[in-house]
């Protein structure tokens, strides 16, 4: 009986252990999604500010975190946007919806090799997508982009360590409700 006791005491701190390092899910049920990773996001209000001041009046939503914000090595930012482009659709018949977001794509293709940014098309959430890589400030940074429910997504990961990983588990673990 005491050996049951230490064993399911040590597997409940393994388990939980795991739990934490890999983060617990976050649901943003008004936005539409839950993610885990390894910082709690929150709105990015600075985002939203200048964004509408350049015109974008039709962003859901801006999240952002940062793990390990000390450390210019380890430190990893996560950036998640969501826009609502439902006005774009409306004069388009859902036949075409397809169409429309494949040309949106290949829009915003053109503008990341305008700035020099590398970039490849993937099929993601079961529709196209955008994955490219660029710098920001100086700090490699992974993004998708992509079109779903009349909606836009942009994530994206900034870090110098281990950038393919944490952008592969950020994006493995993005779901939408």
């Amino acid at each position: 009986m005491k050996t049951k006791i230490i064993l399911i005491a040590w597997l409940t701190f393994v388990l939980s252990s795991n739990l934490w390092a890999q983060g617990s899910y976050q649901t943003f049920a008004p936005q539409g999604f839950k993610v885990r990773c390894g910082c709690s996001l929150y709105v990015n209000s600075v985002f939203i500010t200048a964004a509408k001041q350049h015109g974008a009046n039709n962003i859901l939503a801006a999240y952002i975190c940062a793990e390990n914000k000390d450390s210019p090595e380890t430190g990893v930012i996560v950036n998640i946007n969501i826009y609502d482009e439902s006005a774009s659709y409306k004069t388009i018949k859902p036949i075409y919806h397809d169409y429309f977001e494949k040309k949106c794509l290949e829009k915003y293709a053109v503008n990341l090799s305008n700035a020099g940014y590398s970039y490849q098309y993937i099929t993601y959430q079961g529709v196209s997508a955008l994955e490219y890589n660029f710098d920001q400030l100086g700090v490699p940074t992974k993004a998708i982009m992509f079109y779903k429910n009349k909606k836009s997504y942009l994530l994206q990961v900034a870090t110098r360590t281990g950038l393919a990983t944490k952008f592969i588990n950020l994006k493995s673990t993005f779901e939408l409700l």
